[in-house]
């Protein structure tokens, strides 16, 4: 009888360690989130979360990735139009992500202004291929993008995107 009900807690002991087991784990790296197929151009904090700017054959696009108990993991954002320059996306919040906007692109400049709808601004260096992401919290739509050169001149203003 003992010895049966010993086999029972071991089976159970193991099943338990089994479905503990097969629970997904996550990334050791937040950019190890990223599919092997794209490279992180760049990225920027929003809270807890990392805002990923991820690159495909020049195509951008955006990873939300956020660590769990078991490491990281990556929510993909909607990718921009093929033909965009500079793009927002955003995320309805929810979880472990919350709802964050993002303005990201490829720009000719050293650096760009993200006026956002509700009058904050937010600032950030482009790559050295002209590449950026700029990120903050909630749902905001940006109003427009200015790009500056190395010495601060305006060189193009984008109205939107």
């Amino acid at each position: 009888m003992i010895r049966g009900l010993a086999v029972a807690i071991a089976v159970v002991l193991g099943a338990a360690l089994v479905g503990l087991a097969s629970l997904p784990t996550g990334a050791s790296r937040a950019d190890a989130v990223v599919a092997s197929d794209r490279r992180v151009a760049g990225e920027t904090r929003v809270g807890d979360v990392k805002v990923l700017l991820v690159s495909k054959g020049g195509r951008l696009g955006v990873v939300v990735a956020y660590r769990d108990d078991k490491g990281w993991f990556g929510v993909p954002v909607e990718a921009a139009p093929r033909d965009a320059t500079i793009a927002w996306a955003a995320t309805p919040g929810g979880g472990r992500v919350p709802a964050l906007s993002a303005v990201y692109g490829r720009v000719a400049g050293a650096s760009v202004d993200v006026r956002w709808a509700d009058g904050r601004v937010s600032h950030a260096a482009t790559a050295t291929d002209g590449t950026f992401v700029v990120a903050r919290r909630g749902r905001v739509r940006s109003s427009s993008v200015v790009v500056r050169a190395t010495a601060g001149a305006v060189v193009s203003e984008v109205h939107g995107p």
